[in-house]
């Protein structure tokens, strides 16, 4: 294959693998409110710790972003913990990374969206992870996780949600039977490199793929 040729296949492999990840990238579970209503809470403290699962799509990503909508009750105020696990058969699998520690002071004790912002940990395409609620070791948080009275929302349907009322883990998977899956939202962006770069690499190879031309065209 001629090198004129190589450079017109790699500017077409950039460019639709750009378009791909730039596609699965984004909100990609979101069932907040005003998507679905409030269909009741679950406190950690009795059913903890909680879950809820999301799905990535067809391109690796980046998670950026977490949003819940939590509360507090009217207890002694205490910390609370959120992390991502890994799946195990559509149930929470490992820890993969604790997204952060907060003050259950820093909650209302009515549902309010409370945002977790992350420092852009890699997802693998096409692969199941949890969102963890817990209490810290040897504290009882007053956090309650708001659940939604339906499965609607972006990427709601096919995920589960889970809880452990009694110490003893219970899955169930997304329907519009109440009670619904906990509500959160799941930001990502592309893995691929920013839009300037990715721009100037195929500004790069068209101008190299222009500059073949010109040379094959001097040659005839």
């Amino acid at each position: 294959m001629g090198y004129f040729w190589k450079l017109v296949y790699a500017t077409l492999a950039i460019g639709i693998f750009a378009f791909n990840s730039e596609a699965n990238a984004g909100v990609i579970y979101d069932n907040l409110p005003p998507i679905t209503s409030n269909g009741g809470l679950d406190p950690v403290a009795d059913d903890g710790p909680s879950y809820n699962s999301f799905s990535t799509g067809s391109s690796d990503l980046l998670l950026t972003d977490v949003k819940m909508l939590l509360q507090r009750s009217l207890g002694t105020p205490s910390h609370f913990t959120v992390s991502l696990l890994s799946d195990s058969s559509n149930t929470p699998g490992s820890l993969l990374k604790t997204l952060g520690t907060f003050s259950d002071s820093d909650l209302s004790i009515s549902a309010t969206v409370y945002d977790i912002s992350v420092d852009s940990f890699a997802l693998a395409a096409n692969t199941r992870y949890w969102i963890e609620l817990n209490t810290v070791p040897g504290a009882v948080s007053t956090v309650e996780w708001n659940y939604a009275s339906s499965a609607a929302g972006t990427g709601v349907s096919n995920e589960y949600w889970a809880y452990t009322p009694f110490g003893g883990l219970t899955v169930t998977a997304n329907s519009d039977a109440p009670p619904g899956p906990y509500q959160m939202s799941v930001t990502t962006s592309s893995a691929v490199p920013e839009p300037g770069t990715l721009y100037q690499a195929l500004a790069a190879i068209g101008v190299g793929i222009f500059v073949t031309a010109r040379r094959r065209m001097a040659c005839l």
